[in-house]
């Protein structure tokens, strides 16, 4: 739960595009002065008022990953994913070129750890924006392996360059069950040193990570996660 907002945690920043990705996701650019603050590496994350929090002190926030950063013009750019359920739909709607936007709570708890040989990239569309500028962070020595699950193909959408680095499968139903046993098909068991980042759906994250641990064959490392 998030605290109650005060205006010195308050950051602004311009949109300077929004364009629709997928069937629900956008993708937005901010260029924000404030973001010369960052010492930025792979992994941060922002929080983002769905509303201007000094006229609503009660606004909603939501947190989205870094997809990019560009600190010479500081420009950032996210994935919005939409949910007809929440006030994020609305917002993203509303919300045009030119307008600010505010933000707070510049988090790097979750950054590019480059200590591993190997990388398990395991997540869901809400979390592709993040494991797709971990997968261009990491040094093009290390091997990845990537599991990107949805229940629909049209959600998912590719990196910034267009390309469609790490691979997805459609699971329909989605079933954690499932998940596992394209894992255990898929994934190399001679791996070495690896890093894992399993980031989405809690109940599925946590089922992997126990079945990545419990298998001798995997020489796992560190494993981080995180719901967005």
């Amino acid at each position: 739960m998030h605290s109650k907002p005060k205006p010195s945690d308050f950051f602004s920043g311009n949109i300077l595009s929004k364009s629709k990705i997928a069937e629900n996701t956008f993708h937005i650019r901010i260029q924000s002065r404030d973001f010369s603050q960052l010492h930025y590496a792979a992994g941060y994350t922002a929080e983002i008022f769905l509303s201007d929090p000094y006229y609503n002190p009660e606004t909603e926030i939501r947190e989205y990953a870094f997809w990019n950063y560009e600190p010479v013009f500081h420009t950032a750019d996210f994935a919005i994913h939409t949910d007809v359920m929440n006030h994020t739909s609305k917002w993203i709607e509303t919300i045009q070129e030119g307008d600010t936007v505010f933000f707070r709570k510049l988090s790097d708890e979750l950054i590019l750890d480059e200590s591993g040989s190997h990388y398990f990239l395991i997540g869901d569309v809400k979390a592709l924006a993040y494991l797709y500028e971990i997968n261009r962070a990491l040094a093009i020595s290390k091997k990845v392996d990537s599991f990107i699950y949805t229940e629909r193909k049209e959600d998912v959408f590719s990196d910034l360059d267009h390309s469609f680095p790490l691979t997805s499968y459609t699971i329909n139903p989605l079933t954690p069950e499932k998940i596992v046993e394209i894992i255990k098909e898929k994934f190399p068991e001679s791996s070495k040193n690896t890093i894992v980042y399993i980031l989405g759906n809690e109940k599925i994250s946590s089922l992997i990570s126990t079945y990545l641990q419990n298998n001798s064959s995997f020489e796992i490392s560190n494993i981080y996660g995180k719901d967005f």
